[in-house]
């Protein structure tokens, strides 16, 4: 499976939506939802391109049995995390946004392993 690709294009579809949400924050000169905005390009942009590259560079990533899950569980986490700010912002409920921060690090945890039994042994 090609997890670069999955991870940039998602990763470029959450610049996008950020990038959308910024302009809008800035043009309703209402800037609410900045943390919103700031979680989805630093998780959704940055973080998912960040493993893009990093699958490209070390191609001995995607053969790790945690590949599929940690893949799967980063980019749901990523996109969970600003939805979960949101809805604490308009609900005072912070429960999605403690999952997927719980998601985000387990998955960031996954990435490590991988790297450490995998793409270090590549090079």
């Amino acid at each position: 499976m090609r997890y670069d690709l999955i991870f940039i294009t998602t990763a470029l579809l959450c610049l996008l939506v950020g990038e959308s949400l910024g302009i809008w924050m800035g043009v309703a000169h209402d800037f609410t939802f900045a943390p919103v905005h700031a979680h989805l390009n630093l998780l959704g942009w940055v973080t998912l391109a960040a493993y893009g590259l990093m699958h490209r560079a070390y191609p001995a990533l995607g053969a790790s049995r945690l590949a599929g899950p940690q893949c799967a569980l980063a980019v749901l986490s990523s996109v969970a995390m600003p939805s979960g700010i949101a809805y604490a912002m308009l609900t005072q409920n912070p429960i999605v946004a403690i999952v997927a921060a719980l998601g985000v690090f387990a998955a960031t945890a996954a990435f490590m392993i991988m790297f450490v039994r995998k793409a270090r042994l590549a090079v």
